[in-house]
């Protein structure tokens, strides 16, 4: 396991709560309009999956957050540009340093970087949960979900769960229908920074651009048959034009077998989704044979299903090894 830098956070004091911090899928992902300040706006289904990430909380002299990992690249930084350490930080902003004192974090790491699948985002969600929880519920749901906004377009969805339908940027959420599936997930050992691929859909958008890779699967309007026609994204385009190698890995995806492979978010994560379990190892072991003597040999597989509506914080004594929170030493 390895373990990021350390924040000094002074004696942890009182309960610590847990939550897993789930990862999300965009299921769909469209582009409708575009406001003034330069902000896209999205007709978007955000879905919750298993994969998670584990984070527990408790009150403590100052913020400070501890992260490991069980490999080195999925370590964050440990200090204030972490957006879990953002939300603390403005918990206490909001409440005042004598009403919250400190928070400390322990966040142990599975969601893999700068791919599309929201994981500081996520992160951020559950110490705004979990910080309101150890506050009394100072917060109604709307006021936390106005603060998430503060933190990033996706914190909002987070703080709900499952399945639910975005537009505006992303913040203005309505209930769908569940989704039950499995999904495989490909981890190219490359991110795409989100600025750059909204700049070159910007682009795409006043100049026609050219052909897919691979032909989008369209959703009808009514999103309550979107499941059983399948999904897609708009971003995939602008995405592989800032890696030639994501539409390359796209297609080869396709040519194996799985052309319903899409994007989540602005990438780079692909994902393939499946009936079951079985239908996913099936499919993980087809596409690792089929890119193994490929340029694509270092793509990643991850198999998950759908994950829960929404988690229920745990106390002490349910959380996890990776994120506990050492007894204070009887000879200290």
């Amino acid at each position: 396991m390895s373990e990021g830098r350390v924040s000094p956070d002074g004696s942890v004091a009182g309960p610590a709560l847990y939550l897993p911090s789930r990862a999300k899928l965009n299921l769909v992902l469209r582009i409708v309009g575009r406001r003034a300040d330069g902000y896209h706006l999205l007709d978007t289904l955000f879905h919750t999956i298993e994969l998670h990430d584990d984070l527990a909380v408790a009150r403590a002299e100052r913020i400070g957050i501890t992260v490991t990992a069980e490999h080195e690249r999925l370590l964050v930084p440990a200090d204030e540009s972490n957006l879990a350490v953002k939300a603390a930080l403005l918990l206490q902003q909001e409440v005042g340093a004598t009403a919250l004192g400190g928070l400390h974090i322990n966040l142990h790491k599975r969601i893999p970087n700068g791919g599309g699948l929201g994981g500081g985002s996520s992160n951020a969600a559950c110490v705004l949960r979990l910080g309101n929880r150890l506050l009394g519920d100072e917060f109604d749901q709307p006021a936390l979900a106005r603060l998430g906004e503060q933190l990033g377009a996706d914190v909002p969805f987070f703080l709900r769960g499952g399945t639910q339908r975005g537009s505006g940027i992303g913040t203005e959420l309505l209930a769908a229908e569940p989704v039950t599936q499995h999904f495989v997930l490909l981890i190219p050992p490359y991110g795409c920074g989100t600025v750059e691929v909204y700049k070159n859909y910007a682009a795409q958008w006043r100049a026609d651009g050219t052909e897919d890779s691979v032909a989008p699967i369209t959703v009808p309007d009514n999103w309550d048959t979107a499941v059983s026609i399948g999904y897609c994204n708009e971003l995939e385009r602008a995405a592989e034009q800032l890696r030639p190698e994501l539409g390359r890995l796209r297609h080869a995806v396709a040519e194996a077998g799985y052309a319903h492979v899409r994007m989540s978010g602005s990438g780079s994560t692909l994902f393939v989704a499946v009936a079951d379990a079985g239908m996913a190892q099936q499919c993980q072991h087809e596409l690792a044979r089929a890119l193994t003597e490929t340029e694509h040999r270092e793509v990643q597989f991850l198999t998950t299903p759908s994950g829960p509506a929404i988690d229920v914080d745990q106390p002490s004594s349910q959380i996890p090894a990776t994120v506990r929170f050492q007894s204070p030493d009887p000879l200290d």
